[in-house]
């Protein structure tokens, strides 16, 4: 599932921030580690998503494991697929980096609710 340029209405960005150690290429080239996620509001599918990577392969690899899946329904399983098939030094911080996206859609989606 991907959008070329414009997303559905009902679509969010949530930005989700870690850090990696100071010795990675991605801390010394952004600073941080971030994973960019376009979900539908309803249901928090992930449905486009980006990676402050320094290798285009790797962004393509970790979106291949994300898109597709439910924020969060589905983080038992992302976890355990970044666990089991990434082995970037980056590996917690996307873990990290996916868990304060959960915790700010969560945010989103209860503040519309009120």
């Amino acid at each position: 599932m991907t959008y070329d340029g414009e997303y559905p209405e009902n679509s969010i960005l949530v930005v989700g921030n870690s850090q990696t150690t100071g010795f990675n290429p991605i801390n010394q080239q952004f600073g941080s580690f971030f994973i960019t996620f376009i979900l539908l509001r309803e249901t928090g599918q992930i449905i486009d998503c980006g990676v402050s990577v320094t290798l285009p392969v790797t962004g393509r690899f970790l979106r291949g494991i994300l898109l597709g899946k439910h924020l969060l329904k589905d983080e038992k399983k992302v976890v355990a697929e970044v666990q089991s098939r990434y082995f970037g030094s980056s590996q917690k911080a996307v873990i990290a980096a996916y868990r304060d996206a959960m915790k700010k859609y969560r945010e989103v989606t209860s503040e519309r609710k009120k």
